[in-house]
């Protein structure tokens, strides 16, 4: 039987795409290890929002050469003009948007199995990605996603129908919604629908899968959202990972971003006083160019005003062919190391506090992995906390009512409620 690894980098959209190319080599009789081990093929998903992130695709691609017969390089890296493009080696370059021509490129190759045509759908994991919306319109100054992934296109509502369905048939009980600038389905569909929607056909369609959805950007968010959030309690999670990048007026507009802080401020303050139980994480980017002390300070007394469950801090990194990279007020890369590693302090401390103020409270959470200790297992609310439980093998890929306890390291304990496993029965 073939082999296969594959390794993610980036965001949840190149995520997405990974699990259809799993999907289908599962489907042709390949069977998947874990990636460096040796493979008849291995597949590296690359991201090049960032230099770094060329750097760590380069990287991963030279790991990979050295353990599998056939390596195959796909992901935004070999989109860009000028990124990985000059990588040495003789590895294969599958576009992102032809991922359904895997089987056909490894059969040009000689990869054993690579011919095979029997395509299926194996499921073994209980949440599940579901890509509705590719590409971007916005061009935000630091970023080089629009020019690698192209303009915003969204897939019709009937497919994602027929793709949920099958994922909840194939016994997921989560699927999260994700895109590039996820806010945006349906503008470019008949009748421009959008992400309520969207939403609504799903949960018409589907019985006992819940629905999350990925990072969304504050500009073009359907505010019908929250609504179906606080109607849909069991069906849709009460999380939102709000991209926020700044707090710093100045700077989100030096950023192009289309929205204030005051907006964004009065948008997560509507999703949490709104959605029973909501948790909100989010994006900062810190040191980008012409951020200033006062701007920085401005930053963190704005994060310390919401209760953020998580901050994902990365420092700016110029990324060449985008606005920003020309800017001449660049921030010297020790300022801006200092700096999130500051913000990342914070975001440890707001974290903490979110933690503890769901303590006691019980929560639907779906059990997703073992723990390192014998007999207790790993899961995520339905709020996107992290919980710790004890329990039979029989809860694995189970969603159930759980009462959140102390905290241990960064998880909350938890124990079960009542004896019924899986709630929505």
């Amino acid at each position: 039987m073939p082999t296969f690894s594959i390794q993610t980098l980036g965001c949840r959209a190149n995520q997405a795409d990974s699990e259809q190319l799993r999907q289908i080599l599962l489907g042709a009789g390949f069977l998947e290890v874990p990636f460096g081990s040796p493979a008849d093929c291995a597949i590296v998903n690359t991201c090049t929002v960032t230099g770094e992130a060329d750097r760590k695709s380069r990287q991963t691609l030279r790991r990979a050469s050295r353990q599998a017969g056939t390596v195959v390089a796909t992901g935004c890296g070999i989109t860009r003009r000028g990124g990985l493009q000059a990588l040495p080696g003789a590895v294969l370059k599958l576009a992102p948007e032809s991922r359904e021509q895997v089987l056909e490129l490894l059969g040009a190759s000689g990869c054993p199995g690579g011919t095979a045509l029997r395509h299926g759908l194996q499921a073994a994991r209980s949440r599940a990605l579901l890509k509705v919306q590719e590409g971007c319109d916005h061009f935000c100054s630091y970023c080089i996603v629009p020019y690698v992934r192209g303009r915003s296109r969204s897939t019709p509502a009937q497919a994602l129908v027929e793709g949920a369905r099958r994922l909840e048939e194939a016994g997921h009980r989560e699927i999260v919604l994700t895109g590039i600038h996820l806010a945006v389905w349906g503008r470019d569909l008949p009748g421009r629908p959008d992400l309520a929607d969207l939403l609504d056909r799903l949960l018409e369609r589907t019985r006992q899968v819940r629905f999350r959805l990925s990072s969304i950007e504050p500009m073009s968010f359907p505010h019908r959202i929250l609504e179906r959030m606080a109607r849909f309690p069991d069906r849709v999670c009460p999380h939102l990972h709000l991209a926020l990048q700044h707090a710093s007026d100045a700077l989100l507009k030096r950023m192009r971003r289309d929205y204030t802080w005051a907006e964004y401020d009065l948008l997560a303050r509507d999703f949490l006083g709104s959605v029973p139980g909501a948790c909100l994480t989010t994006d900062v980017l810190v040191g980008f160019p012409g951020e200033t002390q006062a701007d920085f300070e401005v930053l963190t007394d704005r994060l310390r005003t919401l209760p953020f469950l998580h901050l994902h801090v990365f420092a700016y990194s110029p990324r060449k062919g985008t606005a920003a990279a020309l800017y001449p007020d660049q921030v010297p890369e020790i300022i801006r190391k200092t700096r999130s590693e500051q913000v990342i302090r914070l975001g440890e401390r707001l974290a903490r506090a979110v933690r503890h103020r769901f303590r006691g409270r019980v929560r639907p959470v779906l059990v997703e992995r073992a723990a390192d200790r014998a007999g207790e297992w790993l899961g995520t609310a339905d709020n996107f906390l992290s919980v710790r439980l004890p329990g039979p093998p029989a809860l694995l890929g189970r969603i159930v009512p759980v009462r959140l306890g102390r905290e241990e390291d960064g998880l909350l304990r938890g124990l079960l409620v009542g004896e019924e496993f899986a709630l929505g029965r």
